[in-house]
C-alpha cells in the first residue's frame, strides 16, 4: 500500500485562488509528490512554465527552461531562478555534466521525441544525477468522466497528450538514454480522477462570453475558499500502481 498523500489547506487554497479548483487540485497532487523528493544541485527545472508549481517545491532553482517567452517572463517575476532559457533543452547553452538534478511537471507527455529530450538530460547530468518527473498515466484515459475511447481521445487532444504511457515502457526509453528508475510514485486514484475530469468539464461551460463556473468561482467569499481548501486538505490523493499520474525518479547511471 502507497503511504498517504496530503497537502496543507494553505498550500490549497492559494493554488485554487491561481489556477480554478480542477487544475488546482491536480497540481496540488504533483507539488506533494514532489515535495517528497530531496534535489542535488544545480537544479534545472525542464519546462519550468511561469514557476508556479516549483515554487511550492523549492525555495530556489538554478536554472529554468522553457521555450515559451512569455512563460518565462512571469516565471521572472518570481525570483526564483538564477537563471532562465528560453529555448528548448536540446539548444539550452549549457556544458555536459553541469546539472545536479532535472526536474520536469507534467511535461514529457507533450513532447513530440521523448527520446531525443532524455538523451539531452542525460547528458547534463553529472553520474548520478537524477532525472524527476511527473506525468499522466496510461490510467487516465480510462477514468475520465466517460470511459470511451472516443471521448478520451477528445480529451487528451484537447491537453496535447501525446505519451500516456505505462512505467515499463517508460523504463525501457530511460534505460536507452543512460537512465535507471529509482522510484515509482503514483498519485490520483480512480475515483479523484473522474471527479477531477467532470469538474474540469463544468468549468468548459460558456454563456454568452463569460465561463460561468469560473464566474462562479471568481466571487465566493475567501472564507468559502478557505472551507474547501481545508476539505481538500484532508484528501488522501495518493493512489496504488498506476494512477492517474506518477513521479518518476531515475538515476543517471
Amino acid at each position: 500500500m502507497e503511504p498517504s498523500l496530503r497537502i496543507s489547506a494553505a498550500t490549497l487554497q492559494h493554488l485554487f485562488v491561481s489556477l480554478g479548483p480542477s487544475l488546482g487540485l491536480w497540481r496540488a497532487a504533483e507539488i506533494a509528490v514532489l515535495r517528497e523528493h530531496g534535489y542535488r544541485r544545480p537544479v534545472l527545472d525542464l519546462g519550468c512554465g511561469d514557476g508556479l508549481v516549483t515554487a511550492h517545491v523549492l525555495p530556489h532553482v538554478e536554472i529554468g527552461v522553457d521555450p515559451f517567452r512569455g512563460a518565462l517572463a512571469r516565471a521572472a517575476r518570481r525570483e526564483l531562478y538564477a537563471q532562465l532559457i528560453d529555448r528548448p533543452l536540446e539548444a539550452a547553452p549549457l556544458a555536459p555534466r553541469s546539472v545536479g538534478t532535472i526536474v520536469s511537471n507534467s511535461v514529457l507527455e507533450h513532447v513530440a521525441r521523448p527520446e531525443q529530450l532524455l538523451r539531452t538530460a542525460a547528458r547534463l547530468l553529472r553520474p548520478g544525477g537524477r532525472l524527476v518527473f511527473t506525468v499522466p498515466t496510461e490510467a487516465f484515459s480510462q477514468w475520465l468522466v466517460l470511459p470511451i475511447a472516443r471521448y478520451a481521445a477528445w480529451r487528451n487532444r484537447h491537453y496535447e497528450h501525446r505519451n500516456l504511457w505505462p512505467i515499463e515502457r517508460w523504463a525501457a526509453l530511460l534505460d536507452s538514454a543512460g537512465f535507471s528508475i529509482e522510484r515509482v510514485r503514483p498519485y490520483f486514484r480512480r475515483r479523484l480522477v473522474t471527479a477531477w475530469d467532470g469538474l474540469e468539464l463544468a468549468q468548459r461551460v460558456w454563456i454568452g462570453r463569460y465561463r460561468l463556473f469560473g464566474v462562479a468561482w471568481r466571487r465566493l467569499p475567501s472564507q468559502t475558499l478557505a472551507r474547501l481548501a481545508e476539505w481538500a486538505a484532508d484528501l488522501d490523493l495518493a493512489a496504488s500502481p498506476p494512477g492517474g499520474g506518477r513521479m518518476v525518479v531515475a538515476r543517471r547511471r
